[in-house]
């Protein structure tokens, strides 16, 4: 086992693990956090997997909203935040109530 694993970890490049941070990288991951906290917190309350799933998603895409809407004052919006926005809130909230 210790000599495939070796032999894995010397044939990966590295410039495959290159991975640089884009602004929509930022947006999906603020709304995933803000979406699944929400999701949580309602499906804990309500224990109505729907009605959580809509309000997380809700949220998220509320403040991301919010968020590009202050950009626009100085002129920092892009559409792209938004799609970006409403990526990382749908995930945040589906993978919350995914049963374990």
């Amino acid at each position: 086992m210790k000599k495939i694993i070796a032999i894995l970890l010397i044939s990966t490049s590295m410039s495959a693990q290159d991975i640089r941070v884009t602004d929509a990288h930022l947006h999906i991951g603020a709304t995933y956090i803000i979406s699944s906290a929400t999701t949580s917190y309602v499906l804990k309350k309500t224990n109505d997997k729907k009605k959580a799933i809509l309000i997380g998603i809700g949220v998220g895409v509320a403040v991301g909203i919010a968020k590009e809407f202050h950009d626009s004052k100085s002129g920092r919006y892009q559409n792209k935040d938004l799609f970006a926005n409403l990526i990382g809130s749908t995930l945040g909230s589906i993978v919350v109530t995914i049963p374990f």
